[in-house]
């Protein structure tokens, strides 16, 4: 598959006091682990949910299908809880350096399975869902840092959005924000 330039996905943004405390954390994890990548920006922290299409070009009606599945989400605002910290995947080259939990991902899952049935009933997603393994990537190292349990960064999640990337270009835009009720 030719992955496009311009990339689609809903995701969760921690709260400025959890993206401080990730960031702090990510800072940590340099001295002691000796990784020379600095973490990202505090305003692209954010966990993954959905994936809605790679583009060639900018999605355009893409976007519009996208938000009218979002605005019939139908779920509470929840708690999400990561306690590990580590590399993510094998091999050369930069890995992830990830946070992730046990069972503070639950409603992050509840909320990802909700989204796919949104999109479904679009039909922008297919019949089975896909598994995930909600994380927040910090950064991208070379060094490899061991699974360490971390004081849990919890935060309350009350929206979910939706995110336009241009990979190459640096580019990370909120295209749409869509509250939780209940």
């Amino acid at each position: 598959m030719i992955r496009g330039k311009h990339v689609l996905y809903f995701a969760l943004q921690p709260p400025p006091e959890a993206q401080a405390q990730a960031l702090a954390l990510a800072n940590a994890a340099r001295g002691k682990h000796r990784l020379s990548a600095k973490p990202g920006l505090p305003a692209r922290l954010h966990v993954s949910l959905n994936h809605v299409g790679d583009f060639k070009r900018p999605p355009g009606p893409v976007v519009d299908k996208a938000v009218e599945a979002a605005e019939t989400v139908a779920a509470r605002p929840f708690l999400v809880q990561f306690n590990r910290m580590g590399t993510w995947g094998v091999g050369e080259g930069d890995r992830p350096i990830v946070l992730w939990g046990d069972e503070g991902v639950i409603g992050v899952n509840a909320l990802y399975s909700t989204i796919h049935k949104a999109m479904r009933r679009l039909d922008m997603a297919p019949r089975r869902e896909a598994e995930i393994a909600p994380h927040m990537t910090l950064l991208r190292d070379k060094a490899e840092m061991p699974e360490t349990f971390i004081e849990p960064l919890t935060w309350r999640v009350e929206e979910f959005v939706l995110i336009h990337a241009v990979h190459g270009e640096g580019r990370f835009d909120i295209v749409g924000r869509f509250p939780l009720s209940g």
